[in-house]
């Protein structure tokens, strides 16, 4: 009886610590993926840069921007560049932080930023989706003056 037991608890173990090599194999290219991204979207907006922030975007986005009275609900990477530049310019940036981060499913997922220009305070609203080839990019940007 001892024997079974022992021969139990060590099936047990032995299958726990698989399991959990398994889950890390797994979730590790998508974190990989999502932290990839998350970091191209700091960076852009630390350093105002809007070639970065739109090779993040997809093909077509949604764009709101309060304080420019912007408000696309389908907008092509290039023009979201172009603004994107213009905001930059009008709000050189000073600090970017993501204060929350979230998904709803496996391809939607969302954040919430504070950007801090010379001249306001931005709370930054993304959506992130899957997209082709299993990349995710930006799907809606939004930009409320706080």
């Amino acid at each position: 009886m001892k024997l079974l037991k022992y021969v139990c608890s060590a099936l047990a173990i032995i299958l726990f610590i698989n399991a959990s090599k398994l889950d890390k194999r797994v979730s590790t290219p998508k974190k990989r993926i999502d932290n990839e991204l998350t970091d191209r979207i700091r960076l852009s907006f630390k350093g105002g840069n809007p070639k970065m922030l739109a090779s993040c975007l997809s093909q077509e986005i949604e764009l709101i921007i309060d304080s420019e009275k912007i408000d696309f609900q389908k907008i092509s990477s290039q023009q979201a560049e172009q603004i994107f530049k213009l905001f930059f310019q009008h709000n050189p940036p000073l600090s970017f932080q993501f204060v929350y981060q979230g998904e709803s499913n496996v391809d939607l997922r969302y954040s919430v930023g504070n950007y801090r220009s010379r001249n306001k305070d931005f709370l930054v609203y993304i959506l992130v989706k899957r997209g082709e080839n299993n990349k995710y990019v930006i799907d809606n940007k939004q930009f409320r003056e706080s």
